[in-house]
């Protein structure tokens, strides 16, 4: 791979360890997967952030290449905090844990991170414009950003996120490539309507399944998806697969028509999916038929400040019933305004707890002992039974508001 004679100096040590490190790092990455050169990145974003899943080893390091005078050169963020950071010891967290997780926080300020600790960094924090290059981690925020925004980022690993951070470039590669972009598998969404919210993170959960990481590109879909829809959507399908991009015509900045998504190619492959195909995934997405429920969870990505509105609307008043616990996920900017309007404190007096800048699937919730988890999250769908230890039911956000009150699923 190509290095210019200042990313040879730094190879060679010239600005101190930690960038030698990460040029070493980023050199053989990119020789790894063939890459001409480096190219420089606008923004980074961190998934070294939950003790959770970077274990003690995630932690040392973290450490090692602080102390070794890393700092970030481009504007960096992090996903979700690794407890409620709010109240984390009455989210019942092991001491140790959360001694673990404050030197990882402790590690990644040291060298110089934008503490939002949210999945959707794209919500104000961290926006790349159309056709930035960007090196980001989190799954559901990469598949996000080059599927809704346009920008290009590949799925970055812990380290090399860092790495990208520390000397603000990428090696040039995947989808930092155009050729790399197009479409090669048409899926054909036979709908009469536009889709129903639930149906959006379904559709995403079914299209992981079928695509793998091949780019997908969905025709036939109607109407004008929120962006909350879209973020429910690419989440659910960079779990269930490893998709990074998606092509939805005439609603993606890459896909205005059906020619630009395959720029020009043919499909290697052609499919359908239609609304019966929708219900079919979500009864395959929950894992039991009991009708009672103790634990509803929302926020996988984290809720906006408009899906907690919603939720405020949906309660009207009412109590959750006291045999089940509703957490709902968002971020410190979203809680904020939640305060400010006023919603926090009438959703807690009915029962609500709002967790703040974590998600259930990388905090310690499993020492609840909650037998099962309801969500609207096609992302929380894939990975609850696992990280939760629960069964799931994945449903719309009306049916788990009043399930929360019934305590148990609605008629």
């Amino acid at each position: 791979m190509y290095l210019t004679d200042q990313e040879k100096a730094i190879l060679d040590g010239a600005q101190g360890k930690a960038p030698q490190l990460a040029m070493e790092i980023l050199a053989k990455i990119g020789e790894i997967n063939e890459a001409d050169r480096l190219i420089p990145i606008s923004s980074v974003h961190l998934v070294l952030h939950a003790y959770k899943s970077a274990f003690d080893a995630g932690v040392d390091t973290a450490e090692k290449i602080a102390e070794m005078g890393g700092q970030f050169i481009v504007p960096t963020t992090i996903d979700p905090y690794g407890m409620d950071a709010e109240d984390w010891k009455g989210a019942r967290t092991p001491d140790h844990y959360a001694a673990q997780q404050i030197r990882l926080e402790n590690a990644v300020m040291k060298m110089g991170v934008v503490p939002v600790w949210t999945c959707t960094p794209y919500y104000g924090f961290n926006l790349p414009r159309f056709g930035d290059n960007v090196a980001w981690s989190e799954s559901s925020a990469v598949a996000y950003a080059n599927t809704v925004i346009g920008a290009r980022t590949n799925r970055q690993t812990a380290i090399v996120d860092i790495c990208c951070g520390i000397l603000g470039k990428t090696p040039e590669t995947g989808l930092h490539l155009q050729q790399n972009r197009y479409g090669e598998v048409l899926v054909r969404l036979k709908a009469d309507r536009e889709l129903k919210s639930w149906e959006y993170p379904a559709l995403g959960y079914l299209l992981g399944k079928k695509l793998g990481s091949r780019i997908g590109v969905v025709e036939g879909m109607k109407g004008d998806p929120r962006h909350e829809d879209l973020k429910s959507l690419c989440a659910a399908a960079a779990a269930s697969g490893s998709v990074t991009l998606l092509h939805i015509v005439g609603v993606t900045p890459e896909a205005r028509n059906l020619q630009e998504a395959f720029g020009g190619n043919k499909p290697l492959e052609e499919s359908e999916v239609t609304l019966k195909d929708l219900q079919d995934t979500r009864d395959a997405m929950c894992t039991t038929k009991d009708d009672k429920v103790d634990f509803v969870a929302l926020g996988c990505p984290h809720y906006t400040i408009n899906e907690i509105k919603q939720v405020h609307n949906l309660l009207k008043g009412r109590k959750i019933n006291p045999g089940t616990s509703f957490w709902i996920y968002a971020n410190s900017y979203a809680i904020k305004l939640a305060e400010k309007m006023g919603l926090r404190r009438d959703l807690e007096e009915a029962g609500v707890v709002i967790r703040a800048e974590t998600c259930m699937i990388i905090s310690p919730v499993a020492s609840w002992g909650f037998k099962t988890l309801m969500t609207d999250s096609g992302k929380c769908s894939y990975y609850g039974p696992a990280e939760c230890g629960t069964d799931i039911i994945f449903a719309s956000v009306e049916e788990c508001v009043e399930a929360a009150v019934l305590g148990r699923l609605p008629k």
